[in-house]
């Protein structure tokens, strides 16, 4: 149980660890992103969503790069600014983990409901403008009214339908129509469906990360926007869309709150924002090509940005205490210690066998020789030091400076004395 404790304290080490540093690590990736937008205003809201669809993947990955280098960066290390006990990463882990669970119920709860709506709609046959523009899509979509949704939207993944509130359908002039038609309709050309699908996932998974909610928030935005440039471009009807959308926010929302759900607008002060842009006719804006190029720079220079910053020193570490060594220092070593035991406990040392040498005895003269036996004055030199002076031990890694903490221990079976003195990963065992 100990070790199963332990090992779970690791991983909530690093998955706190990794949380909080992905938070800060995307904001800062959405603030540079932020400014260097807002000094393009002529950039389309179609590049615009796929350069901010790049920074939300950015941020996602940030969770996962700790992950791929082993759990060392959940340590505290000299490079860390904050060093926090593991037991608040336990903390943060536990209201990661609930917050998640709740927004998973919640999106399946909002997908079983969307599938609901749209199995209950009723298909309509569409009149002359519409018609066309349903059959020249690439994906089949039918064309429904529902009483279960106040505006229009899109639902459904693999048969998409357009859901036109029943209430309204008959006031609709065949311009609206056509409007509504073709705003959804590009919405199903862009895939916004499956975009969407993948960012409330993300923000399903990692629920504790503001940058995600304001990057979700821009792609929303920007993805209406250019369902209202391709409506534009298609009718030229400003003034005519205007009125349509705020006729239609005149309506209510969705009886049910349903995020899966593709909307012609959402939020009140963002449909305020699309009315003035609309009638205000949105500025110049780059040609295609080169807003292709001005993209490729943005998600050049993101990623360039988003690998400098996992290299970057960790701004949070969850310091893992180390596991108690009483019961290690006070039970003598087994008489089956062997050296297969000592390499396995201690994988990257050499392992160093040392005697301790006899005295010299007086001979007859009065001077000193030894009675060690040829084969022993081989051996390592061992002279008995104490405890506060450093041991010198060569390892496969190099060489370190530790102080030693002796145990003494000797074998039952054969009598022999062995010293066991910690080595940070290890023990090195000598026997005396």
């Amino acid at each position: 149980m100990g070790h199963l404790f332990d090992t779970a304290l690791q991983y909530s080490a690093v998955a706190a660890s990794s949380l909080i540093n992905a938070v800060v690590e995307g904001a800062l990736l959405t603030l540079c992103v932020g400014l260097v937008l807002h000094l393009c205003p002529r950039i389309k809201p179609a590049a615009r969503f796929v350069i901010w669809a790049g920074v939300m993947f950015a941020a996602l990955a940030f969770h996962f790069v700790p992950f791929g280098s082993g759990t060392e960066r959940s340590t505290a290390a000299p490079s860390n600014v904050i060093h926090i006990g593991a037991y608040w990463g336990t903390a943060i882990v536990t209201l990661w983990s609930l917050m998640a669970l709740a927004r998973i119920a919640g999106l399946i709860r909002s997908a079983i409901s969307l599938r609901h709506i749209a199995a209950g709609a009723t298909p309509v046959v569409p009149d002359a403008v519409c018609e066309p523009l349903l059959r020249g899509a690439r994906r089949q979509v039918t064309l429904c009214t529902s009483t279960e949704v106040d505006r229009p939207s899109v639902a459904g993944f693999f048969r998409p339908r357009i859901l036109l509130p029943q209430s309204i359908y008959g006031q609709l002039s065949p311009q609206e129509r056509e409007q509504i038609v073709l705003h959804e309709m590009e919405h199903l050309r862009r895939w916004d469906d499956w975009t969407n699908l993948a960012q409330k996932i993300g923000l399903a998974l990692f629920p504790l990360n503001p940058a995600l909610n304001w990057i979700e928030r821009r792609l929303c935005m920007e993805r209406e926007l250019a369902c209202d440039d391709c409506v534009l471009a298609a009718t030229s009807a400003h003034k005519a869309y205007a009125s349509c959308l705020t006729n239609l926010a005149e309506q209510s929302l969705l009886r049910r709150n349903i995020s899966l759900a593709l909307g012609a607008w959402g939020r009140r002060p963002e449909l305020v924002h699309r009315v003035q842009r609309i009638l205000s006719r949105p500025a110049s804006t780059m040609g295609r090509t080169a807003g292709y190029a001005v993209t490729g720079v943005f998600l050049a220079g993101m990623t360039i940005g988003a690998v400098s910053l996992t290299r970057m020193p960790s701004l949070v570490s969850f310091s893992v205490p180390a596991r108690s060594t009483a019961t290690a220092t006070s039970a003598a070593p087994s008489p089956a210690f062997t050296a297969t035991a000592q390499h396995e406990a201690m994988p990257s040392a050499t392992l160093v066998k040392a005697e301790m040498p006899q005295e010299a005895a007086p001979d007859a003269v009065g001077h000193t020789r030894s009675h060690r036996a040829p084969a022993a004055r081989n051996a390592v030199h061992h002279q008995p030091k104490p405890e506060s002076q450093d041991l010198l031990v060569l390892t496969g890694s190099g060489t370190q400076f530790v102080q030693p903490r002796l145990t003494l221990a000797i074998s039952e079976s054969t009598g022999a004395t062995y010293a066991a003195v910690p080595m940070g990963n290890g023990w090195l065992v000598i026997q005396l």
